[in-house]
This record gives structure tokens, C-alpha cells and sequence, in this order.
């Protein structure tokens, strides 16, 4: 009986952290200075109805940086987009906090906002990089 109930709780416990079948990866967001792993489903999100701000690098490849973590102010990964550009790519360095990234736009950073680019995905603990 024990060992039943451990296949049972491991197979939920792996289940509970697993990407939905046919979900795709979205790789590393960055919230607050930790890294978390995103995938994408596909739920309905018309354009310029997200709710919690991220922000995409368009000519620097890291992951997106969001406002908000997994139950600290989030609407459950309803993303609103925000595209910003390095102003001069040399500049470009890693950012991973949301705040970090505002206090650069405008001299180091144009950040505009792209309503179609709105999308849901939830976020869960550590990413691809071996963070947990």
C-alpha cells in the first residue's frame, strides 16, 4: 500500500510541475531578480487586454523582465507587452528586475507598448539556467 501511494504522490508531484501536453516553452522570466520558467497555452487574450506588465528585449537576447511573481499582485500571467530597445546595443547588459528596467527608459532604453503581443502563460519556480 505504501508504495502505491508513492507512485500515486510522485506521479502527481510530477505532474503539478510538468508543461501542459502541446504547450510551448517560453524559456526565462525575470521577476525581482530570480528567474522562472514560463510556457504558453492557448487561451484567448485579445490584443491590449493584458494586465500584468512584462517586458521583451528586441535586440538583446535574454528573457522578458515582469512586474509581478506568482501571487504577489499578478492576475495569473495575463501579460501586458512591452518592447524595449537598447538605444546603443553596446550598452545592452543582463537586466532581471522590472524596476531596474524603468529607471532606464528614456536614456538607455525606448520601451513602447505592443497590445498585440498580449499573451497568457503562467510562470512557475527556477528556468532552464539550473535556477530553483
Amino acid at each position: 500500500m505504501r508504495k502505491l501511494l508513492a507512485i500515486v504522490f510522485g506521479g502527481l508531484l510530477v505532474l503539478s510541475v510538468a508543461a501542459p501536453v502541446g504547450a510551448k516553452e517560453f524559456g526565462t522570466i525575470w521577476i525581482d531578480g530570480e528567474a522562472y520558467r514560463t510556457f504558453g497555452n492557448n487561451a484567448n487574450v485579445p490584443a491590449g487586454t493584458g494586465t500584468d506588465p512584462i517586458i521583451a528585449f528586441t535586440n538583446f537576447d535574454q528573457g522578458g523582465v515582469a512586474k509581478y511573481a506568482p501571487g504577489g499582485g499578478s492576475h495569473g500571467g495575463r501579460w501586458q507587452v512591452w518592447m524595449a530597445t537598447w538605444n546603443d546595443p553596446a550598452d545592452a547588459e543582463l537586466l532581471t528586475d522590472f524596476d531596474d528596467v524603468m529607471a532606464l527608459a528614456g536614456t538607455d532604453l525606448t520601451i513602447v507598448r505592443a497590445p498585440d503581443a498580449d499573451f497568457r502563460c503562467p510562470v512557475l519556480p527556477g528556468n532552464a539556467h539550473g535556477t530553483s
